[in-house]
């Protein structure tokens, strides 16, 4: 169990469980210490349900697992011969199986075992102990051993796995014909697959989590010290390493070699980690390599071209403007390699009576905005965010010269800083400080109402308006104009640059009212684009105004919908939700009480409205504006033969752009070659291995289960659950998987579609009414997409992890939103 300990020091993936020491056993029954104290029963009731409680289970099922004194030493294992019991739920089972743990110890064939192998001086009064491990039972998929040399022919140049669907003791005890994995050390690049004799159903292991299982258990083995055979199990998407002891009798015990933490980018007895060749850099500076740098962003996510760089640099500017004016800790410091970002955590350098005084400075006047009714964004942000994004997109940049073209390039980049710096300011007036309206209202209630109010606040500020359904209401609009006439959607949507081209004069009248309102929404949308957190796509993207044919494939997935259950699913949901202020209300017995409830929900509902609106006016707005930037630049230098074509401009870094169109003239300098010596270099980069963080290792982390931003549900999942994440949006449905490739642009929905995805954007928000349901393997109960399917009433389950991997397409599930659960649909 020691071993175990060190993993767990380490901030390696354990099951949460809890230790049944020697100390805590009492002698009688049939072998010595084999019946448990009162007083350690009690210990454990009390151990197991904490558990429970962390597990969000009343009775949570357990591996009761025995540990000798004498288990997993460098001589003898003793593995499999004390006793393990698995799948074990309430706390009488526990209890039982613990003591039947104990009673291992004095078995026979154990103790000639123990003879054999670990021989005793007479004299030596140190009697083997027992001490039991109590942990969650880990549901695996696959399971199986990583030893981190190979126990047959000694060779520690490879880490060898074996692997079977389900539980591990198919692989440890011989019953399972396993595959078995060879990874080699120094490139964590598999090397050698050896399928088992009988095909495996179900889960199939991927040969990202082998190479991910090699690299938990090379750190196992640097946790122990010594060559490691470590049992790992994967459940839900996540591994976790179960036990881990040193390899016995392993032929020509070597040392173990320095290569071990490849991946964290150190060895043991190096300096931190230089270049290799499966990732080739130079450190920026000498101390940079004294630094834990970790990877930025998505695994699988591509190099970032140097635009993109520039575009990142710009946030990370306005981060720092934020962070000085909030009084926030500073961002991490960034360094790009090989077009992969790294950060490193920094500190501050502004004394912290300082920063202290900043952040009274910023929530006194935020304070004083609030006592007057208003928000922060309604008083301060909105007219300046407005202004100026109305200041910018009034700009024609057809008619600037080629250094005017340059200073707009500047003043876009310059608005883009301002405005994500402003991003900080809404979240920390209307999510991240103690008074927001929100809190205001639930203190109101619990000191003035009748009875605890507070469990409703939910509802009574949802269904706000917002430029979001807005949006969908015009959307919803313009396809119910085309179902007027059957045909008509195909013969508009066809030709988006000139929607009345094929219409006949019969239905010329439905065309103009179509192009009036076509054009209404996109000049009150102009700026929209799939921009902020949760955006799968590119940094940068075009606003409806530029890109209108992304309007038009919104209304092609509503035309075949049935539209008027789009608003009567809406005013239902504000009924209910009027409805029940008005009984929450009735609770409040003062009239001056009730009138400050008004007023709070009223305020409060504001607040809400600002957080879904700032998506719109910052966001979007800072990407839709630079898009359109970059492109005028893109294409003025295409038309003066810099680049090839306007897309090219990707390919050049912001200052570079900026001399470009400055350098105009006779003697102009062309970039083709750079241009192609990029996209060759952004090739390569993008086959590289890229580790998860480069110099010297994390500091180690308390081991924790893998949770979510939300809430689990209380209740147990039942037992034909295809997967549990967490409740997104309220409500039950049923419908046909429909699997959203990570790249769609806007997703296919038919009617009774479930759409299954690995995150959602904001452009992809207008989609969710029309959908049956909508299960996410990543997400959070307050990004825009689930936001929009609690204004609509469609079921949302998000943070299942590996929903797009184990649904397949048409699939008929029953997605529990409520609970946070995916079950079988009826057969």
């Amino acid at each position: 169990m020691h071993w175990l300990a060190r993993l767990v020091a380490n901030g390696l993936p354990v099951p949460p469980g809890f230790v049944v020491l020697p100390g805590m056993f009492a002698s009688g029954g049939e072998g010595r210490h084999s019946r448990l104290s009162p007083q350690a029963r009690h210990s454990i009731e009390t151990a197991y349900g904490e558990l429970g409680r962390r597990a969000g289970q009343r009775d949570v099922v357990v591996a009761v697992r025995s540990s000798g004194s004498l288990e997993d030493g460098t001589v003898a294992s003793f593995a499999g011969q004390y006793s393990t019991f698995l799948n074990v739920r309430g706390i009488a089972d526990v209890l039982d199986k613990v003591e039947d743990c104990i009673r291992s110890l004095s078995n026979e064939g154990i103790s000639s075992y123990r003879n054999r192998v670990t021989p005793r001086d007479p004299s030596d009064n140190d009697e083997p102990r027992m001490a039991v491990l109590v942990q969650i039972m880990v549901a695996s998929d696959v399971a199986g051993v990583a030893f981190t040399a190979d126990p047959i022919s000694g060779d520690t140049s490879a880490v060898v796995l074996n692997s079977a669907p389900g539980l591990g003791t198919a692989v440890v005890d011989g019953t399972s014909v396993c595959d078995r994995w060879w990874v080699d050390r120094a490139t964590f690049h598999i090397v050698r697959h050896e399928p088992g004799q009988t095909t495996p159903t179900g889960y199939t292991i991927t040969p990202s989590e082998i190479v991910n299982i090699s690299r938990l258990a090379v750190q196992a083995e640097s946790a122990i010290g010594q060559f490691a055979d470590v049992e790992w199990a994967i459940g839900d998407g996540v591994c976790w390493l179960l036990q881990a002891r040193p390899i016995t009798a392993l032929p020509s015990q070597a040392p173990v070699p320095d290569d071990s933490p490849v991946k964290t980018g150190v060895s043991k007895n190096e300096p931190p980690r230089r270049s290799t060749s499966t990732f080739p850099f130079a450190w920026p500076d000498e101390d940079a390599s004294t630094l834990h740098w970790r990877r930025e962003g998505r695994a699988g996510d591509p190099p970032l071209r140097p635009m993109e760089a520039s575009e990142r640099e710009s946030f990370l500017r306005s981060a720092r403007n934020s962070a000085s004016i909030l009084g926030s800790p500073p961002p991490r410091r960034m360094i790009h390699l090989n077009g992969y970002r790294f950060s490193t955590a920094t500190e501050s350098d502004v004394p912290e009576s300082v920063r202290d005084g900043h952040r009274t400075t910023f929530d006194r006047a935020l304070e004083a905005i609030q006592a007057t009714g208003r928000t922060y964004w309604d008083a301060v942000l909105f007219p300046e965010i407005d202004s100026g994004n109305c200041r910018i997109e009034a700009i024609k940049t057809q008619s600037l010269s080629n250094e005017e073209l340059s200073e707009y390039l500047k003043s876009v980049f310059t608005w883009h800083e301002r405005l994500w710096t402003l991003h900080s300011f809404v979240l920390r007036s209307v999510r991240f400080q103690q008074n927001t309206f929100r809190e205001q209202l639930s203190r109101h209630l619990i000191a003035h109402a009748t009875s605890d109010q507070s469990e409703h606040i939910e509802v009574m500020l949802s269904h706000v308006p917002t430029k979001t359904t807005q949006a969908i209401d015009a959307i919803t609009e313009l396809a119910a104009m085309l179902q007027e006439r059957p045909g008509l959607a195909e013969l508009v949507l066809s030709t988006p640059d000139d929607p009345g081209r094929n219409t006949t004069p019969e239905t010329r009248h439905i065309v103009d009212r179509f192009k009036s309102r076509l054009e209404e929404l996109l000049t009150t949308h102009s700026l929209r684009a799939d921009a902020g957190a949760f955006t799968v796509g590119d940094y940068c993207q075009p606003g409806w105004r530029d890109r209108p044919e992304l309007v038009f494939e919104l209304i092609r997935r509503y035309v075949p919908q049935d539209l008027q259950s789009i608003p009567l699913r809406k005013n239902q949901a504000v009924e209910a939700r009027d409805t029940l202020t008005a009984s929450v209300r009735a609770c409040i017995p003062d009239a001056e009480s009730a009138s400050r409830f008004d007023l709070l929900v009223d305020a409060a509902r504001r607040e809400v409205q600002a957080y879904e609106n700032h998506n719109y006016h910052v966001d979007a707005a800072a990407s839709a504006l630079l898009w359109r930037c970059r492109s005028a630049c893109g294409a003025r230098l295409a038309s003066m033969g810099v680049i090839a074509s306007l897309d090219d401009v990707v390919w050049l870094h912001r200052h570079e752009i900026e001399a470009f169109l400055c350098h105009s003239g006779s003697n102009q300098i062309t970039a083709t070659e750079l241009v192609a010596g990029r996209k060759a270099i952004h090739d390569w980069a993008s086959r590289l291995d890229v580790p998860e963080w480069l110099g010297v290792p994390p500091e180690p982390t308390t081991t924790a289960t893998p949770t979510g931003s939300g809430q689990v549900s209380s209740l147990p999942a039942p037992a034909n659950v295809l997967m549990v994440g967490q409740p997104g949006s309220r409500g039950t449905a049923t419908g046909r998987v429909r699997l959203v490739p990570p790249k769609a642009t806007v997703p296919m929905v038919e009617p009774g579609d479930v759409l299954v995805a690995r995150n959602a954007g904001a452009l992809w928000a207008p989609i969710f009414p029309l959908a049956t349901a909508v299960i996410l393997d990543e997400g959070a109960l307050f990004q825009h997409a689930m936001l929009i399917c609690r204004e609509f009433r469609v079921p949302g389950v998000i943070q299942t992890r590996h929903a797009t991997a184990r649904l397949h397409e048409g699939q008929i599930v029953t997605v529990d939103g409520t609970n946070g659960w995916v079950l079988p649909g009826p057969e």
